[in-house]
């Protein structure tokens, strides 16, 4: 297994500050991480072993080598297909169809995504374990990003609200507003484990919508989400009066060529927690919704 590697050159302005410092501020370490790297990991300056405590100079080289992580009980690697759209050292971008979980059940009866990949993991000598950035339910299809260790998952995680997801649905009715922006807070429903509601005592939650085509009795549209509530496009449609088509859990109703719920992310924007590139994926929408316009 390949251990991950990362090098800093100092710039001028950080002459002077310590090795700690440096990755603290510079490298955006969290406590967590510069814990790891401090007891199983190795820190070097210009290819030496360094003090944590000593200063740097403009034009050292900082080398962290991360250490391998730690993979729970619960998640196994198990074959199974993947569609990568995007891969680097840093991070995978996967287009995951509908009907499989990103991770697995408690009595692990069924497979997911986190089985899969650190069965592709294990392939590509990669010692990580599961780092999920943009999760998706089991039966919404479409992109999510995975940070591919701990320290880009913690990068990521940071800025969270600069990544941009854009999903399209199907709904129940024919919408009359071309667009609209839903603010209603969200919470657990009361005795259930999965439902959501809409409450005030929930958590605040906004989905700006744009409508693309009517049907005859459904319209699709396009969502972005402002906030990333548990359910939140399924549990905003349905309090507009338009459920998704598919769900059956927010009283929408249950198609034969639907796995579960007409809900794909189509579209990913984000900066890349490394090289600081803006990314942008997209995927096109499940040929099944076709369907819709009959």
């Amino acid at each position: 297994m390949k251990p991950l590697v990362k090098t800093w050159l100092v710039p001028e302005e950080w002459d002077g500050y310590s090795v700690k410092a440096f990755l603290f501020e510079y490298g955006r370490f969290s406590r967590q991480i510069f814990k790891r790297v401090k007891e199983a990991g190795k820190v070097l300056v210009n290819e030496a072993s360094s003090e944590l405590w000593k200063p740097l100079h403009t034009g050292d080289e900082v080398t962290v080598c991360f250490p391998e992580e730690d993979r729970g009980e619960r998640i196994f690697p198990e074959e199974g297909p993947l569609s990568i759209v995007y891969e680097d050292e840093d991070l995978l971008v996967l287009d995951k169809p509908a009907g499989v979980a990103v991770i697995p059940s408690i009595d692990r009866s069924q497979t997911s995504i986190a089985n899969r990949l650190l069965y592709y993991y294990d392939k590509q000598g990669i010692s990580s374990t599961i780092h999920i950035v943009t999760r998706l339910d089991r039966d919404t299809s479409g992109l999510m990003v995975v940070a591919k260790h701990a320290y880009s998952h913690m990068l990521l995680t940071k800025e969270q609200k600069q990544i941009e997801r854009r999903y399209k649905a199907i709904v129940h009715g024919v919408v009359l507003q071309d667009q609209g922006v839903i603010d209603e807070p969200i919470a657990r429903m009361a005795g259930s484990i999965i439902r959501r509601t809409i409450s005030a005592e929930g958590k605040t939650s906004q989905t700006i919508y744009h409508t693309e085509e009517r049907y005859k009795h459904f319209t699709l549209v396009e969502l972005e989400l402002l906030t990333g509530r548990t359910h939140q496009i399924r549990v905003h449609m349905a309090h507009l009066g338009h459920p998704l088509a598919g769900d059956a859990l927010y009283d929408g109703e249950e198609m034969a060529f639907l796995q579960g719920q007409a809900l794909h992310c189509h579209q990913v924007k984000f900066l890349h927690p490394w090289t600081k590139e803006r990314m942008s994926f997209a995927s096109a929408i499940p040929k099944t919704w076709e369907n819709f316009k009959e």
